[in-house]
């Protein structure tokens, strides 16, 4: 019985301050929603991707070399750390002789293989004639198991059945070449076939050109790496981490920029609704100070009165958190995985949810409404139902600094000192409605300063730097003389793009890719940091920022650069210059000629003044891509954090109104006595709104000057964490300050229009009234 009065007098409570109470409530939902939504997508990215790599026994890396013999795999098995060693073939020109004539990757393996094994889907044990396809390849262009595939491969045709359909941990975002920046599963797949069917090609020698390794848990990958240097000498080409491998690395991408997304902002939204609960909570017990008198002299025990006080916040807290719980995955998380889904893939579809992070979430919600009103109501629990039952003694007032400067204080309206007398006896709520009002605007221009980022990096890279209409992707062999003697009608410049392996004086290694190109470089334009151009040094290479960043490397230092089939090389770093994207080195095609490499051209750029349709649909030609389709493409690519930026802005200025109304009723409540008291003194509405409206706007326009640092380093953040191949400057312009700006000025004459209505409706003698 006594429980039912409690809970039906909660309610009732809650129905009487329900503004307060939603208030709270959509913080709550917002907080928890933007959190459980953005943790699970990289959770959901994370976590396929290691049962991915798992289910198909990914290597740590791979050895590139020509020809590996016995005595080699036998070395490499036996270096310390090393837990197996498999010899493979790997090529990515082969051609599918089916419609299109799309482009395959193969893996050439032998039988018995246990690392990189395809996940299969569709199909069974493989014949030694037959072929595990793309899974992905072959629904775009209707292949099935039981069909045969005839794929050209070193001007030799090999005829397959396909016995199986998989997909590979090493293309879960697989596009072809630098030309390509959304996947195409039409033109582009893989195939697995045995090294005694790809042999066929190759006069009947087996043709294997990597070694995939497999270390053992806690091994020393520095140490390997080295040994592996003195066991190949020249011949090797280099090792790549598979970390390097642009499948595995796109998925970490993803994963870190989520969940550096998930951090910051869920964090701010979380601190901000802490602090406005915390007020909220306090004053709306406090002001149940004579309810709890009469409970207590009713004979309530102590622990039912704090029960029922904790129980208002509980109530609110888990509503938010039931809330948020549904919208996050359900909305936010789905929204943002379907935009990722046409990049990534992989064998589970399911969405996986951070369960820890949310119970964290959800315990800190339900801390800062229940706890705060458990802890505000154990403050009254020492006095006595007498005292309770009493209003509480007024705040002593007191001369403010202000009052000292009398030339200042003599000039000022009667109204204004008020105002500033009560400011300075209600210093703790002003100060957190500044505190709540600064981080929202900081919020709002956190996100429109990551909406800007990602928006700059195809604007760098597809109109300030690169500045050709085409990129065509050259067939193999093509040769630089031949290309110069097409006289094409238009601006030309051949490029070559090739991996090498980078070695720095303090053993750091990386493969990286090096673009070769002539000195003059017309259609590439490279620039610093600054945004000065730089011109590709004749001696020594240039070096994107961030990768040097990653090497620990500056202009003077040297790093050796491993040739093809021969020794380690020293270049002297002579530049270095700023890439949004794409890390990697540059250096001109007749300093490559000069430490011993041939120039051959794998892409050549465009600026057409007529364009060759012709010379398009010659042999000398691969693929092309247009500079728009690149940067559109470019832009798709970037869809998911698009859509999070304008997420977050959308929760940024909810959370801004929400605070913004909260604490204007709550200046409203506190102050509706003293109101009331100058409505009787004869006081006119146009001299009393001021009070309370012009403390909302000070608090206002103090937070929003406030949040401009909290904006700027929320930028800074954002971009430092965005992952290796991402370089992004964090730059919070003055046009995104004062849009914040309007925002929240916006809402703040909104809630202060709300609140002058409310001031017109005030009953002076329910407000003067004294206990009855």
């Amino acid at each position: 019985m006594v429980k039912s009065a409690l809970f039906k007098k909660s309610i009732q409570d809650i129905r009487k301050s329900r503004a307060q109470f939603l208030s709270i409530l959509i913080m709550a939902a917002i907080a928890v929603g933007m959190s459980v939504g953005l943790s699970t997508i990289w959770t959901t990215v994370y976590v396929h991707a290691q049962n991915f790599y798992e289910a198909t026994n990914v290597s740590d890396f791979w050895i590139s070399v020509s020809n590996p013999s016995e005595l080699n795999l036998w070395r490499i098995r036996n270096i310390e750390g090393v837990q197996t060693a498999e010899k493979r073939f790997y090529i990515n020109n082969a051609t599918a002789e089916i419609e299109g004539e799309p482009s395959l990757q193969i893996f050439g393996i032998a039988k018995n293989k246990t690392l990189d094994t395809p996940d299969v889907t569709i199909g069974k044990k493989v014949s030694k004639r037959g072929a595990i396809l793309d899974r992905s390849f072959a629904d775009a262009n209707r292949l099935s198991v039981g069909d045969s595939l005839t794929v050209t491969l070193n001007d030799h045709n090999i005829d397959v059945v396909i016995e199986a359909l998989a997909l590979s941990s090493e293309t879960i975002y697989s596009i072809r070449d630098s030309s390509s920046m959304l996947p195409n599963p039409k033109g582009y797949g893989f195939i697995v076939m045995d090294i005694d069917r790809i042999s066929s090609a190759y006069g009947g020698k087996k043709p294997y050109n990597q070694i995939a390794v497999k270390l053992a848990p806690g091994a020393d990958i520095t140490a390997v790496q080295s040994q592996i240097d003195a066991i190949f000498g020249q011949k090797l080409n280099f090792v790549m981490k598979n970390t390097d491998n642009r499948g595995i690395n796109f998925a970490n991408a993803k994963v870190v920029q989520f969940r550096s997304l998930a951090t910051i902002f869920p964090s701010m939204f979380f601190l901000v609704t802490a602090l406005i609960t915390f007020s909220t909570m306090m004053r709306l017990t406090e002001d149940q100070r004579s309810q709890i008198g009469i409970l207590k002299a009713l004979g309530y025990r102590r622990e039912s009165i704090l029960w029922h006080y904790a129980s208002y916040g509980i109530y609110v807290g888990a509503a938010g958190i039931l809330i948020g719980a549904l919208f996050g995955p359900n909305v936010i998380a789905r929204l943002l995985l379907s935009k990722l889904q046409h990049l990534m893939t992989f064998p589970e579809k399911n969405m996986v949810l951070n369960i820890p992070l949310f119970l964290m979430g959800a315990g800190l919600i339900l801390l800062f409404t229940g706890g705060i009103s458990c802890y505000a109501c154990l403050k009254l629990q020492d006095e006595t139902p007498s005292e309770l039952l009493r209003p509480k003694t007024p705040k002593r007032g007191r001369h403010i600094l202000l009052e000292k400067v009398s030339a200042v204080w003599s000039h000022l309206k009667f109204s204004q000192k008020l105002i500033m007398r009560n400011a300075m006896r209600n210093k703790f709520r002003i100060m957190v409605s500044i505190l709540g009002v600064s981080g929202c605007a900081g919020l709002i221009i956190g996100a429109l300063s990551l909406f800007d980022l990602v928006s700059s990096i195809p604007k760098t890279l597809y109109v300030e730097t690169y500045v050709y209409d085409q990129k065509i992707i050259l067939s193999s062999g093509t040769k630089d003389r031949v290309l110069q003697n097409l006289h094409l009608d238009g601006t030309i410049q051949t490029l070559q793009e090739t991996s090498v392996q980078l070695i720095t004086e303090d053993g750091l290694r990386k493969v990286s890719v090096i673009s070769v190109f002539s000195k003059d470089s017309p259609l590439i334009r490279l620039k610093d940091i600054y945004g000065t151009p730089v011109e590709l040094p004749e001696t020594g290479i240039a070096m994107t920022r961030k990768l040097a960043d990653l090497m620990h490397v500056q202009v003077g230092d040297t790093v050796k650069l491993k040739r093809k089939n021969d020794t380690y090389y020293p270049v002297k770093i002579m530049e270095i210059v700023y890439m949004p994207s794409a890390q990697g080195i540059y250096m001109t095609d007749s300093f490559w000629q000069h430490i011993g490499e041939e120039y051959a051209p794998t892409a050549m750029l465009v600026k057409w003044n007529q364009k060759n349709h012709d010379f398009l649909q010659s042999d000398y030609v691969s693929g092309f891509a247009d500079l728009e389709t690149q940067k559109s493409d470019f832009e798709s690519n970037l869809s998911a954090i698009f859509g999070t930026s304008l997420l977050l802005i959308l929760s940024g200025a909810m959370l801004a109104f929400v605070v913004l109304y909260n604490m204007g009723m709550l200046n409203f409540t506190e102050r509706i006595r003293d109101l009331a008291t100058l409505e009787v003194l004869g006081f006119h509405q146009e001299e009393i709104r001021p009070l309370v409206l012009m403390e909302n706007l000070f608090s206002t326009i103090t937070g929003i000057l406030l949040g401009i640092p909290i904006g700027k380093t929320l930028a800074r953040t954002i971009a430092a964490g965005f992952g290796d191949d991402f370089d992004l400057i964090s730059h919070v312009t003055v046009g995104r300050i004062i849009i914040a700006a309007l925002i929240t000025l916006a809402f703040a004459a909104v809630v202060n229009r709300i609140v002058r209505k409310k001031m017109e409706t005030i009953d002076m003698l329910s407000a003067l009234k004294s206990v009855e």
